[in-house]
């Protein structure tokens, strides 16, 4: 559902603007951010327990990793739009093709695509 060559085509189009050139790779990194704070909201969870830290410590802190995944899938969904909309501004294909919305299914069609695009990027690393 990630439209790669639209991102290719995207710098192509803003690579004499540095302001956007950063602009995009400002939407791309929410990506990864989106990515690490899975990552560590399931690494705590499984390393810590209500035992070891007490029940409201605990819950706190499941809370507030939940919190900030939360705010970072938001920040996907509107990076994609963004993304979206500067495709759309230079007549390019969309960079995600499907629904880039808040509510479910689209919120999880969205955060899959993104970490399957995430994860092709560390795949092909040079």
């Amino acid at each position: 559902m990630i439209n790669k060559d639209t991102l290719d085509k995207l710098i192509s189009a803003y690579k004499d603007d540095a302001t956007m050139l950063e602009i995009i790779f400002d939407q791309l990194k929410t990506f990864e951010d989106y990515h690490m704070a899975i990552y560590t909201m399931e690494t705590k969870v499984k390393i810590y327990n209500s035992e070891i830290l007490g029940l409201s410590d605990y819950q706190s802190m499941v809370m507030e990793l939940d919190k900030k995944r939360t705010m970072c899938h938001d920040s996907v969904i509107t990076a994609v739009n963004i993304l979206n909309r500067l495709a759309e501004d230079k007549g390019i294909s969309p960079f995600y093709e499907g629904t880039a919305a808040f509510e479910r299914p689209y919120r999880r069609e969205v955060a899959n695509a993104i970490l399957s695009y995430t994860e092709d990027i560390i795949k092909q690393r040079k």
